[in-house]
């Protein structure tokens, strides 16, 4: 009965989680309508996707935000980690299926 409850509360905790990044991006993404040369604001929505697992927007924000400010090793390394992260994600989820 336990590790039921506790699958219940892992679900329920990672639903949380993806709405409170869900609705974070919608927010960030109505202030890069208005800022879109705002290097931080792509950083941001990068982190948020990295949050739901949504590696490809992740590095498009990151690509983004490199085009912006070409010299910021931030940005750089947060990229390559997204990166190696989307990687080890893809094979971990074609081991499973097989």
């Amino acid at each position: 009965m336990f590790s039921a409850l506790g699958r219940w509360w892992k679900s329920l905790s990672d639903s949380c989680k993806y709405l409170g990044a869900s609705l974070a991006i919608a927010m960030v993404k109505r202030k890069l309508h208005r800022r879109p040369h705002d290097w931080t604001l792509w950083l941001t929505v990068a982190r948020l996707y990295e949050i739901g697992d949504q590696w490809s927007l992740a590095v498009d924000a990151l690509e983004r935000a490199r085009r912006l400010d070409p010299h910021n090793r931030v940005i750089a390394h947060h990229l390559a980690r997204v990166r190696e992260a989307a990687k080890r994600d893809s094979s971990d989820k074609r081991k499973t299926e097989n």
